[in-house]
Protein backbone atom coordinates (compact mmCIF):
# COMPACT_ATOMS: atom_id res chain seq x y z
CA UNK A 1 0.00 0.00 0.00
CA UNK A 2 1.13 3.56 -1.01
CA UNK A 3 2.06 5.87 2.25
CA UNK A 4 2.64 9.98 1.97
CA UNK A 5 4.91 10.81 4.31
CA UNK A 6 4.85 14.67 5.07
CA UNK A 7 7.86 15.73 7.37
CA UNK A 8 9.90 19.23 7.55
CA UNK A 9 12.48 17.59 9.26
CA UNK A 10 15.01 15.84 6.84
CA UNK A 11 16.71 13.48 9.64
CA UNK A 12 12.93 12.54 10.69
CA UNK A 13 11.53 12.13 7.13
CA UNK A 14 14.45 9.70 6.03
CA UNK A 15 14.10 7.53 9.39
CA UNK A 16 10.61 7.04 9.07
CA UNK A 17 10.94 6.50 4.97
CA UNK A 18 12.88 3.41 6.07
CA UNK A 19 10.99 2.30 8.88
CA UNK A 20 7.86 1.81 6.19
CA UNK A 21 9.46 0.66 3.46
CA UNK A 22 10.91 -2.12 5.87
CA UNK A 23 7.34 -2.93 6.50
CA UNK A 24 6.38 -3.34 3.05
CA UNK A 25 5.03 0.36 2.33
CA UNK A 26 5.64 2.03 -0.61
CA UNK A 27 6.93 5.15 0.64
CA UNK A 28 6.61 8.91 -0.94
CA UNK A 29 8.09 11.37 1.37
CA UNK A 30 7.78 15.46 1.51
CA UNK A 31 8.94 18.62 3.10
CA UNK A 32 6.16 20.33 3.99
CA UNK A 33 1.83 20.25 3.08
CA UNK A 34 1.80 21.88 0.53
CA UNK A 35 3.86 19.77 -1.20
CA UNK A 36 2.01 16.67 0.19
CA UNK A 37 -1.33 18.10 -1.08
CA UNK A 38 -0.04 18.28 -4.23
CA UNK A 39 0.63 14.48 -4.52
CA UNK A 40 -2.42 13.62 -2.64
CA UNK A 41 -4.46 15.46 -5.63
CA UNK A 42 -2.54 13.71 -8.32
CA UNK A 43 -1.95 10.26 -6.87
CA UNK A 44 -4.54 7.90 -4.82
CA UNK A 45 -3.02 7.51 -1.37
CA UNK A 46 -4.74 5.69 1.70
CA UNK A 47 -2.14 6.42 4.39
CA UNK A 48 -0.63 9.74 5.11
CA UNK A 49 1.86 10.43 7.99
CA UNK A 50 2.07 13.88 8.60
CA UNK A 51 4.24 16.34 11.11
CA UNK A 52 2.01 18.75 12.75
CA UNK A 53 4.12 21.82 11.97
CA UNK A 54 5.60 22.29 8.75
CA UNK A 55 6.17 25.37 6.40
CA UNK A 56 3.02 26.29 3.90
CA UNK A 57 0.89 23.91 4.93
CA UNK A 58 0.64 22.76 9.00
CA UNK A 59 -0.61 18.77 9.48
CA UNK A 60 -4.22 20.16 10.76
CA UNK A 61 -4.65 22.28 7.93
CA UNK A 62 -3.98 19.33 5.20
CA UNK A 63 -6.14 16.80 6.94
CA UNK A 64 -8.97 19.87 6.74
CA UNK A 65 -8.43 20.19 2.90
CA UNK A 66 -8.30 16.49 2.18
CA UNK A 67 -11.50 15.89 4.11
CA UNK A 68 -13.33 18.75 2.20
CA UNK A 69 -11.80 17.21 -1.10
CA UNK A 70 -13.79 14.44 -3.45
CA UNK A 71 -11.24 12.34 -2.95
CA UNK A 72 -11.07 8.22 -1.48
CA UNK A 73 -10.80 8.06 2.10
CA UNK A 74 -7.06 8.46 3.35
CA UNK A 75 -6.75 7.66 6.74
CA UNK A 76 -4.24 10.62 8.76
CA UNK A 77 -2.31 10.23 11.21
CA UNK A 78 -0.17 13.30 12.58
CA UNK A 79 3.26 13.26 14.37
CA UNK A 80 3.12 15.92 17.26
CA UNK A 81 5.19 17.25 20.15
CA UNK A 82 1.83 17.94 21.47
CA UNK A 83 0.40 16.17 24.43
CA UNK A 84 -2.37 18.26 26.09
CA UNK A 85 -5.78 17.18 25.00
CA UNK A 86 -6.96 20.84 23.35
CA UNK A 87 -4.16 20.53 21.04
CA UNK A 88 -5.01 16.87 20.14
CA UNK A 89 -9.15 17.76 19.99
CA UNK A 90 -7.52 20.43 17.62
CA UNK A 91 -6.24 17.72 15.32
CA UNK A 92 -9.44 15.77 15.28
CA UNK A 93 -11.81 18.36 14.63
CA UNK A 94 -9.36 19.07 11.57
CA UNK A 95 -9.75 15.41 10.35
CA UNK A 96 -7.19 13.56 11.54
CA UNK A 97 -7.94 9.74 12.40
CA UNK A 98 -4.89 9.03 14.93
CA UNK A 99 -1.37 10.76 16.68
CA UNK A 100 1.80 9.44 17.61
CA UNK A 101 4.12 11.51 19.94
CA UNK A 102 8.03 12.58 18.66
CA UNK A 103 9.96 11.23 18.96
CA UNK A 104 8.08 7.93 17.97
CA UNK A 105 7.94 4.69 19.06
CA UNK A 106 8.52 2.19 16.02
CA UNK A 107 6.19 -0.62 16.85
CA UNK A 108 3.70 1.63 17.85
CA UNK A 109 3.72 3.81 14.51
CA UNK A 110 3.68 0.29 12.77
CA UNK A 111 0.79 -1.05 15.26
CA UNK A 112 -1.38 2.58 14.39
CA UNK A 113 -0.88 1.95 10.99
CA UNK A 114 -1.62 -1.45 11.24
CA UNK A 115 -5.49 -0.38 12.82
CA UNK A 116 -5.38 2.21 10.02
CA UNK A 117 -5.39 -0.54 6.77
CA UNK A 118 -7.40 -2.44 8.64
CA UNK A 119 -10.41 0.61 9.01
CA UNK A 120 -9.35 1.47 5.25
CA UNK A 121 -10.29 -2.54 4.64
CA UNK A 122 -13.35 -2.17 6.22
CA UNK A 123 -14.67 0.71 4.32
CA UNK A 124 -13.18 -0.55 0.95
CA UNK A 125 -15.63 -3.82 1.78
CA UNK A 126 -18.49 -1.48 2.75
CA UNK A 127 -18.31 0.07 -0.58
CA UNK A 128 -17.95 -2.87 -2.51
CA UNK A 129 -21.50 -3.97 -0.72
CA UNK A 130 -23.05 -0.81 -1.14
CA UNK A 131 -21.93 -0.86 -5.44
CA UNK A 132 -23.68 -4.57 -5.18
CA UNK A 133 -26.93 -3.47 -3.26
CA UNK A 134 -27.60 -0.44 -5.48
CA UNK A 135 -26.50 -2.94 -8.62
CA UNK A 136 -29.02 -5.36 -7.40
CA UNK A 137 -31.66 -2.45 -6.51
CA UNK A 138 -31.04 -1.04 -10.40
CA UNK A 139 -32.12 -4.65 -11.88
CA UNK A 140 -34.72 -5.34 -9.59
CA UNK A 141 -36.18 -1.77 -10.65
CA UNK A 142 -35.71 -2.73 -14.07
CA UNK A 143 -37.53 -6.05 -12.93
CA UNK A 144 -40.57 -4.57 -11.81
CA UNK A 145 -40.54 -1.87 -14.46
CA UNK A 146 -40.80 -4.75 -17.27
CA UNK A 147 -43.23 -7.07 -18.70
CA UNK A 148 -41.63 -10.02 -19.02
CA UNK A 149 -43.47 -12.11 -21.80
CA UNK A 150 -42.93 -8.18 -24.39
CA UNK A 151 -39.94 -7.53 -22.79
CA UNK A 152 -40.93 -3.58 -22.89
CA UNK A 153 -42.33 -1.29 -19.80
CA UNK A 154 -45.75 -2.23 -17.99
CA UNK A 155 -48.35 -0.66 -16.98
CA UNK A 156 -46.91 1.15 -13.83
CA UNK A 157 -43.79 2.16 -16.01
CA UNK A 158 -46.02 3.59 -18.38
CA UNK A 159 -47.81 6.17 -15.86
CA UNK A 160 -44.17 6.91 -14.47
CA UNK A 161 -42.91 7.90 -18.09
CA UNK A 162 -46.22 9.75 -19.06
CA UNK A 163 -46.67 11.85 -16.02
CA UNK A 164 -42.64 12.64 -16.71
CA UNK A 165 -43.24 13.27 -20.14
CA UNK A 166 -46.42 15.62 -19.37
CA UNK A 167 -44.82 17.51 -16.85
CA UNK A 168 -42.07 18.64 -19.07
CA UNK A 169 -44.23 19.31 -22.17
CA UNK A 170 -46.41 21.66 -19.58
CA UNK A 171 -42.92 23.12 -18.43
CA UNK A 172 -41.74 23.96 -22.50
CA UNK A 173 -45.57 24.74 -23.56
CA UNK A 174 -44.94 21.88 -25.66
CA UNK A 175 -46.72 18.42 -27.36
CA UNK A 176 -46.65 14.96 -27.77
CA UNK A 177 -48.40 11.75 -28.91
CA UNK A 178 -50.13 9.04 -27.28
CA UNK A 179 -51.08 5.93 -29.61
CA UNK A 180 -53.06 3.28 -27.93
CA UNK A 181 -52.28 -0.63 -30.17
CA UNK A 182 -54.76 -3.54 -30.12
CA UNK A 183 -53.91 -6.94 -32.16
CA UNK A 184 -56.59 -7.40 -34.20
CA UNK A 185 -58.77 -10.86 -33.36
CA UNK A 186 -56.07 -11.97 -30.74
CA UNK A 187 -58.34 -14.51 -28.99
CA UNK A 188 -58.41 -16.37 -32.22
CA UNK A 189 -55.21 -16.72 -32.37
CA UNK A 190 -55.10 -17.95 -29.03
CA UNK A 191 -57.49 -20.31 -29.87
CA UNK A 192 -56.08 -21.62 -32.80
CA UNK A 193 -52.54 -21.76 -32.63
CA UNK A 194 -52.88 -22.15 -28.18
CA UNK A 195 -51.38 -19.69 -26.05
CA UNK A 196 -47.84 -20.47 -26.35
CA UNK A 197 -48.47 -19.22 -29.92
CA UNK A 198 -50.14 -16.62 -29.25
CA UNK A 199 -47.15 -14.83 -26.48
CA UNK A 200 -44.90 -15.29 -28.92
CA UNK A 201 -47.02 -13.31 -31.44
CA UNK A 202 -46.97 -10.67 -28.43
CA UNK A 203 -43.64 -10.73 -27.83
CA UNK A 204 -42.61 -10.53 -31.66
CA UNK A 205 -44.82 -7.49 -31.88
CA UNK A 206 -43.59 -5.84 -29.22
CA UNK A 207 -40.44 -6.38 -30.57
CA UNK A 208 -41.43 -5.11 -34.24
CA UNK A 209 -42.67 -1.82 -32.57
CA UNK A 210 -39.67 -1.07 -30.37
CA UNK A 211 -37.49 -1.24 -33.06
CA UNK A 212 -39.72 0.75 -35.70
CA UNK A 213 -40.22 3.05 -32.67
CA UNK A 214 -38.03 6.99 -33.03
CA UNK A 215 -35.41 7.48 -30.24
CA UNK A 216 -37.33 9.39 -27.87
CA UNK A 217 -40.59 7.30 -27.91
CA UNK A 218 -41.58 4.52 -25.58
CA UNK A 219 -43.66 1.58 -25.65
CA UNK A 220 -44.94 -0.51 -22.90
CA UNK A 221 -48.02 -3.41 -22.49
CA UNK A 222 -50.99 -1.10 -21.44
CA UNK A 223 -52.74 -4.63 -20.88
CA UNK A 224 -53.66 -8.39 -22.60
CA UNK A 225 -52.85 -7.34 -26.19
CA UNK A 226 -53.00 -3.69 -25.79
CA UNK A 227 -50.15 -1.34 -26.18
CA UNK A 228 -49.29 1.93 -25.64
CA UNK A 229 -46.26 4.01 -27.32
CA UNK A 230 -45.60 7.75 -26.15
CA UNK A 231 -44.30 9.96 -28.83
CA UNK A 232 -42.68 13.48 -27.64
CA UNK A 233 -42.98 16.25 -30.16
CA UNK A 234 -45.70 15.72 -32.63
CA UNK A 235 -48.29 17.07 -34.30
CA UNK A 236 -51.59 15.72 -35.25
CA UNK A 237 -50.39 15.04 -38.34
CA UNK A 238 -46.99 13.73 -37.68
CA UNK A 239 -48.61 11.34 -35.25
CA UNK A 240 -51.14 10.07 -37.71
CA UNK A 241 -48.03 9.26 -39.81
CA UNK A 242 -46.61 7.32 -37.36
CA UNK A 243 -49.43 5.40 -36.25
CA UNK A 244 -49.71 4.05 -40.29
CA UNK A 245 -46.15 3.66 -40.25
CA UNK A 246 -46.36 1.39 -37.10
CA UNK A 247 -49.79 -0.56 -38.50
CA UNK A 248 -47.83 -0.95 -41.65
CA UNK A 249 -44.90 -2.98 -39.55
CA UNK A 250 -47.06 -5.18 -37.24
CA UNK A 251 -49.16 -5.74 -40.58
CA UNK A 252 -45.84 -7.22 -42.40
CA UNK A 253 -45.00 -9.33 -39.39
CA UNK A 254 -44.56 -13.28 -40.13
CA UNK A 255 -44.95 -15.40 -36.81
CA UNK A 256 -43.45 -19.30 -37.84
CA UNK A 257 -45.22 -21.93 -36.37
CA UNK A 258 -43.48 -25.12 -35.73
CA UNK A 259 -45.69 -27.05 -39.24
CA UNK A 260 -44.14 -24.06 -41.36
CA UNK A 261 -47.48 -22.11 -40.82
CA UNK A 262 -46.81 -18.30 -41.19
CA UNK A 263 -49.00 -16.57 -38.13
CA UNK A 264 -50.13 -12.98 -39.69
CA UNK A 265 -51.70 -10.57 -37.36
CA UNK A 266 -52.54 -6.82 -38.11
CA UNK A 267 -53.40 -4.01 -35.28
CA UNK A 268 -55.98 -1.04 -34.78
CA UNK A 269 -54.52 2.30 -33.29
CA UNK A 270 -56.28 5.40 -31.80
CA UNK A 271 -54.06 8.14 -31.75
CA UNK A 272 -54.29 11.71 -29.54
CA UNK A 273 -52.01 15.04 -28.80
CA UNK A 274 -52.15 16.76 -25.76
CA UNK A 275 -52.35 20.22 -26.04
CA UNK A 276 -49.63 22.29 -26.26
CA UNK A 277 -48.75 22.74 -22.34
CA UNK A 278 -50.80 20.63 -20.77
CA UNK A 279 -50.42 17.93 -18.06
CA UNK A 280 -53.63 16.45 -17.60
CA UNK A 281 -52.23 13.00 -19.46
CA UNK A 282 -55.19 11.15 -18.40
CA UNK A 283 -57.29 12.91 -20.75
CA UNK A 284 -54.82 12.32 -23.30
CA UNK A 285 -55.00 8.44 -22.64
CA UNK A 286 -58.99 8.53 -22.61
CA UNK A 287 -58.74 10.41 -26.46
CA UNK A 288 -56.38 7.93 -27.83
CA UNK A 289 -58.26 5.42 -26.20
CA UNK A 290 -61.90 6.44 -27.95
CA UNK A 291 -59.97 6.96 -31.04
CA UNK A 292 -58.73 2.88 -30.76
CA UNK A 293 -62.47 1.68 -30.08
CA UNK A 294 -63.58 4.01 -33.06
CA UNK A 295 -60.72 2.12 -35.03
CA UNK A 296 -61.96 -1.48 -34.27
CA UNK A 297 -65.86 -0.45 -35.05
CA UNK A 298 -65.07 0.86 -38.35
CA UNK A 299 -63.49 -2.64 -39.19
CA UNK A 300 -59.70 -2.53 -37.32
CA UNK A 301 -56.39 -2.76 -39.67
CA UNK A 302 -56.36 1.14 -39.12
CA UNK A 303 -55.71 4.00 -37.57
CA UNK A 304 -57.81 6.82 -36.09
CA UNK A 305 -56.65 10.30 -35.19
CA UNK A 306 -58.77 12.15 -32.22
CA UNK A 307 -58.58 16.03 -33.42
CA UNK A 308 -56.87 18.01 -30.57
Amino acid sequence: MKILVAEDDRATRLILSRALGSWGYDVIAVSDGEEAWQVLSREKMRLLVSDWEMPRLEGPDLCRRIRQASMAYVYALLLTTHKDSDRIVEGLDAGADDFITKPFNPAELRARLGVGRRILDLQDELALKVDELERANGQLAKIAATDPLMNIGNRRSFELAIGRVSQKAAREESRYGVLMIDIDHFKQVNDRYGHAMGDRVLSAVAAALANAKGPSDEVFRYGGEELVMISPGQTAASLHDLGERLREVVASLRVACQDGEAIRVTASLGVAVAPAGSARWEAVVEYADQALYASKNAGRNRVTSIPR
